[in-house]
């Protein structure tokens, strides 16, 4: 089984170590996907479309800073796009890849749920 989980020679242009830039790169790459409040943003907007902030904000029950930061975070990473009418901000998934790792992402928490499990677990201790 193992075997089968290796891909021999993959991601060979990434220079693998904390201090590589590419790795440093891709690991910022996954913070649009490691906070709750964008991954919520990333999801509502993945089932509704086009949202405005203030909608965001009232679905989401958080201060409208607070949601405007994380819609910049994830602007600048390239996961969503905005479209303005007149004093409005309009949001929408910006790469059909983002999608697909939050369909990943479900399909791998509903398969390892109980591995999650144990693995926040062992988290408290550290």
């Amino acid at each position: 089984m193992q075997e089968k989980l290796i891909e021999r020679g993959a991601f060979p242009e990434i220079e693998v170590g904390r201090e590589s830039e590419e790795m440093c790169s891709l690991a910022r790459s996954f913070n649009g996907f490691a906070n709750s409040t964008r991954l919520s943003i990333l999801l509502l907007l993945a089932r509704r479309g086009e949202t405005k902030v203030g909608d965001l904000v009232s679905e989401l029950d958080a201060p409208q800073p607070r949601i405007s930061d994380h819609l910049r975070c994830l602007s600048s990473c390239g996961y969503v796009q905005v479209r303005r009418t007149g004093r409005n901000a309009y949001y929408s998934i910006a790469d059909e890849r983002v999608l697909e790792m939050l369909r990943l992402g479900d399909a791998l928490l509903r398969d390892n749920l109980e591995h999650f499990e144990t693995c926040e677990e062992g988290k408290r201790g550290y």
